[in-house]
């Protein structure tokens, strides 16, 4: 269980969160491995802690930055009731994050909403989401990641035909 430390982010949620969408569209790059190790610098325009309620909110111009982990949005909201991180909520137009792998490849990711459910360790990123690595590219109106098991869903079957699913991938093999 990820416990809430000050009302920072818990570094695990920041290395394991938002980037593992970034391993979809490549398997064998990871994040750089040191990246967990260094220190988490937030910046925002303003921030609001209710002990009591188990909420911290970073509101206007929110930046993280974590090693070679960028993550902007417009506000994050820390939900940790009892200090036990529940869920971690950011929003803007869009929320953006990138960071570097190990391979050096840079990983790029956006959406307008991203939360990720600490308990089920599930990321959901909803409208204009995209993740990006190198060339290759994968969009939906919703995509939803299970860093559990790596299942990827994107789409809304409820919604057929508005949000459609586009992924480009450019071979890695080329024949000789």
């Amino acid at each position: 269980m990820y416990k809430l430390n000050s009302y920072l982010p818990n570094k695990s949620f920041l290395a394991t969160g938002l980037i593992a969408t970034t391993f979809v569209l490549s398997s064998s790059a990871y994040a750089l491995k040191d990246d967990i190790e260094k220190p988490v610098h937030i910046n925002a325009d303003s921030v609001l802690f209710n002990k009591t309620k188990g909420l911290g909110v970073y509101e206007g111009n929110v930046s993280i930055v974590q090693g070679s982990l960028d993550i902007r949005a417009a506000k994050i909201q820390i939900n940790a009731p009892g200090g036990q991180i529940k869920n971690i909520t950011a929003t803007g137009s869009p929320v953006k994050f990138q960071q570097k792998m190990d391979d050096g490849k840079l990983a790029k990711g956006q959406a307008n909403r991203v939360v990720y459910q600490v308990e089920s360790k599930r990321i959901v990123l909803d409208g204009n989401a995209a993740i990006t690595q190198n060339k290759d590219k994968f969009t939906s109106n919703h995509i939803e990641y299970s860093i559990s098991n790596g299942e990827l869903k994107a789409g809304n079957k409820k919604a057929a035909g508005k949000s459609r699913v586009k992924a480009v991938f450019y071979p890695t093999n080329k024949s000789k």
